[in-house]
């Protein structure tokens, strides 16, 4: 399962069977640890959720190559404001996909449609629309041209904000640092941490820009302290190791009742590289 989800570390390997429902539908079995004491649910294992399970269905049953190179165009989530797992042992979790294959081909662009449940036929706790694309090793090669290699690890790795001002337990798990700025951050990216960083890739992974849009959503709101509910993420441009990239956040409304809407952006060499748009609700993760 490892080579399917692209993992190195096979412990953070979630999903443990799936099979085929309809022509485009599917269901996926995953085991989650458990959740950071005291905490409802790790976000970051929500995340690695979706990509190991639109991993392992284009892999598995759409003969998308493992060489090949995978573009996540854009991701829009939604949570229940009452999910929550154990933070004592294991949960089981069940993943229904229906597939929207591209139609230039197996190798273009599929849509997928994710619904998250505690147990089969239960009310979806999570759902999550994506994109992914997929272009060969040759045609990757052209398209990063001089940033195709990166020496992994080798770049600064500024000291983060506060782990408790973007809702984080540990400093090791914190993605931005302070600048002079209000409302800014630069990305940190330090490799030890292995869920987000798995192995050496050549540009900042996906799913750790969706960490930092989560957690500059957290800082711009604190003290007062919230968990997210909806995050839609669109990515443009890829963001590279060895440059500084700007995380920043304003507030954007109007908002319900006990409600925040938040845009993220970030940006590198002054170009926007992904816009985020978060609505949280307060209290905190558990």
């Amino acid at each position: 399962m490892g080579a399917y989800t692209h993992l190195k570390h096979t412990e953070a390997v979630l999903i443990h069977s799936w099979r085929r429902l309809g022509e485009n539908s599917f269901t996926l079995d995953l085991r989650w640890p458990a959740a950071p004491h005291g905490e409802s649910y790790d976000p970051r294992i929500l995340a690695q959720t979706i990509r190991q399970s639109g991993l392992t269905v284009a892999h598995a049953e759409y003969e998308v190559p493992l060489e090949h190179h995978t573009l996540l165009n854009f991701l829009g989530l939604t949570v229940s404001p009452d999910f929550r797992v154990s933070d004592t042992e294991p949960s089981a979790l069940v993943v229904d996909i229906t597939v929207s294959p591209g139609k230039s081909g197996r190798r273009a662009a599929h849509t997928m449609h994710m619904e998250i449940r505690t147990s089969p036929g239960g009310e979806p706790v999570a759902r999550a629309d994506t994109e992914f694309a997929w272009i060969s090793p040759a045609a990757y090669r052209r398209v990063r041209g001089d940033h195709l290699t990166a020496g992994w690890g080798d770049w600064p790795l500024p000291a983060p904000v506060d782990a408790a001002l973007v809702g984080r337990s540990r400093a090791a798990d914190v993605v931005l640092a302070p600048t002079a700025v209000p409302n800014r951050w630069l990305l940190r990216n330090d490799v030890g941490n292995v869920l987000l960083f798995d192995h050496p890739v050549d540009h900042v992974p996906g799913l750790v820009l969706w960490e930092a849009a989560d957690q500059a959503a957290q800082a711009l709101l604190a003290p007062i302290a919230s968990r997210p509910v909806s995050i839609t993420i669109t990515y443009l441009r890829y963001v590279e190791f060895g440059e500084p990239c700007l995380i920043e956040a304003r507030p954007v409304g109007p908002a319900g009742p006990g409600e925040f809407a938040v845009r993220v952006t970030g940006s590198q060499a002054d170009a926007l590289a992904f816009t985020a748009d978060i609505r949280t609700v307060t209290g905190p993760m558990r």
